[in-house]
């Protein structure tokens, strides 16, 4: 029997292959897959699953805010991605039966479990799925070494600016000249998605204030002149 790929260990291999396998998750086959079955609640904060759990299970998104990432062994969080309504979460359970990363809701979501074993019964019915899951999981390792040399080689504002940039595309939502993130997310959060310190996140975030690239308040949600922000 030919062995199992096995998962990769680094954070950013296992965010770039998360992003890369929930692209496959979506269209004609998520609505195949999804139909007759009803979404579950879950409020803001819930674990919808965790590190370590053995459910081998996809989760999909029909409605609010779900952050994927994982615990490091010297207990700091890391957010690989932000999840909303049409997203999986989940997929890493291609690969296994043990979960390496974890969902945690951002804002009141519903969700629908599906069994992975569903999803390749469903796949067997559906080559052109398969083509396409073989795809991006050849594409996801270049998309993994991107993001290994932007962390790398990027300073922290550069960082920043590109996960502005991707919120920006995924949550946000036109206000005037302004494109404003609809999810709120915390300084904390942010610092998750940079892998920096809070203290160095809330200085940046100051500096593009300064300069009237983002506006923000306590508890608000940010804005952002994309076109100052790509100067």
């Amino acid at each position: 029997m030919a062995a199992r790929p096995a998962l990769p260990t680094d954070p950013l291999a296992n965010a770039a292959l998360s992003s890369a396998l929930c692209g496959v998750f979506r269209g004609r086959f998520c609505d195949i897959l999804l139909r007759d079955r009803e979404p579950a609640p879950f409020e803001k904060d819930s674990v919808v699953y965790d590190l370590g759990d053995a459910q081998r299970a996809l989760w999909f998104v029909r409605r609010g805010v779900v952050k994927i990432g994982t615990i490091t062994a010297d207990g700091r969080e890391i957010i690989y991605d932000v999840r909303k309504e049409g997203d999986v979460v989940g997929e890493l359970c291609a690969f296994e039966p043990v979960r390496r990363d974890r969902a945690v809701v951002v804002e009141r979501a519903e969700l629908v479990s599906v069994p992975f074993q569903d999803a390749l019964d469903v796949l067997a019915h559906h080559p052109a799925a398969l083509q396409d899951l073989v795809e991006v999981l050849g594409g996801a390792l270049a998309e993994a070494y991107d993001q290994l040399s932007s962390l790398a080689n990027d300073d922290l504002m550069q960082r920043l600016v590109k996960t502005l940039r991707s919120l920006a595309s995924k949550l946000g939502e036109a206000h005037g000249e302004l494109i404003e993130i609809t999810t709120y997310l915390t300084q904390d959060e942010l610092a998750q998605m940079v892998m920096a310190r809070r203290e160095r996140v809330s200085t940046a975030l100051n500096i593009l204030r300064q300069r009237g690239v983002v506006q923000y308040s306590p508890r608000g949600r940010l804005r952002i002149d994309m076109r100052a922000l790509t100067k």
